[in-house]
């Protein structure tokens, strides 16, 4: 499993992965897929459906405060607008800092990707115009109206709201990325292959991991029972997983995949291919430190499971 803490590089290597196998345009048939206001993806539609601007917002505020994103907004719902500046943007940020401490680029369009919630505003009648100058700065703007309510000119009244979130009062923990991440997995299998989702996995947990692949260098065990635990204590769950070493074989045990449970209890199909987020990934860590590995045992119901590493 990858946590959801980790869901913006995993995201981003997507975007370069496709973009390198099979061109820039690939990018974009990503984002229509991963953004196309069915409501079993990502849930703006719905809350726009059921209240228009108030349920944008209301998404927005949900979201950004589990991101602790670092955003000013300013919003009129009486005159159908909403105004909204991001300082530092917690994802862009998040891929900024990877740079700096793993030397992974993040992929160069990154941000053009939340253009497309456009495609669930316009839908209910809603627009918006985005201003990415400052995106290297993990910063950015918007405006946001309802077409047959706003007159064209923000002012400040009565029913104005000023509403601040700032990234030092809020936890980074927004589970819901565990849905893209399952979508961007269905799309690579669908449209693409089996083959690509484990070559894609294969690329994410080389660049990700690179610092655990060096830690497994000098001890392996102990490496893989720090990271796996610490992943577990990212996802709020670190009774999903106990690890017992044994001379040389170390078995992991999932009792469920917290990510299989969000998917499950926020109503999303789960993708086929989902458990090589697991598999792949550990197989990959393992062959590169030169362990054997076997998933002995997958339940895609819950994400059970249970592995082993050997050398």
């Amino acid at each position: 499993m990858i946590s959801c803490t980790e869901f913006v590089l995993a995201y981003s290597e997507l975007f370069t992965y496709l973009d390198k196998t099979y061109g820039r345009p690939e990018v974009d048939k990503l984002w229509d897929f991963l953004f196309k206001p069915t409501g079993k993806g990502i849930p703006l539609i719905n809350y726009a459906k059921k209240d228009g601007l108030k349920g944008c917002v209301d998404y927005w505020t949900s979201t950004l405060t589990e991101e602790a994103a670092e955003i000013t907004r300013i919003y009129n719902l009486e005159a159908g607008w909403s105004t909204g500046t991001m300082h530092y943007c917690p994802s862009k940020g998040r891929l900024l800092e990877y740079k700096e401490k793993l030397g992974i680029e993040p992929y160069y369009d990154y941000c053009d990707h939340c253009d497309y919630y456009r495609a669930a505003l316009e839908e209910v009648g809603i627009t918006w115009i985005r201003n990415h100058i400052n995106t290297d700065k993990a910063s950015c703007s918007s405006i946001i109206w309802e077409k047959k309510k706003f007159k064209g000119v923000m002012k400040m009244d009565e029913n104005t709201v000023v509403q601040e979130i700032h990234a030092s009062e809020h936890e980074y923990f927004h589970p819901d990325f565990h849905s893209s991440m399952n979508m961007g997995i269905e799309y690579v299998g669908k449209y693409h292959s089996e083959d690509d989702v484990k070559a894609y996995f294969a690329q994410f947990t080389r660049n990700a991991y690179r610092n655990i692949l060096q830690q497994m260098q000098e001890d392996p065990f102990k490496a893989l029972t720090e990271k796996i635990q610490e992943t577990y204590a990212m996802e709020k769950a670190p009774d999903a997983v106990t690890l017992e070493q044994k001379d040389n074989k170390l078995t992991v045990r999932v009792a469920y995949c917290p990510a299989v449970k969000h998917l499950k209890k926020t109503g999303r199909d789960i993708s086929q291919w989902f458990y090589m987020s697991t598999s792949v990934v550990m197989e990959t860590l393992a062959a590169d430190s030169g362990l054997g590995f076997e998933m002995e045992h997958y339940d895609p119901e819950t994400g059970a499971a249970v592995y082993h590493f050997t050398r």
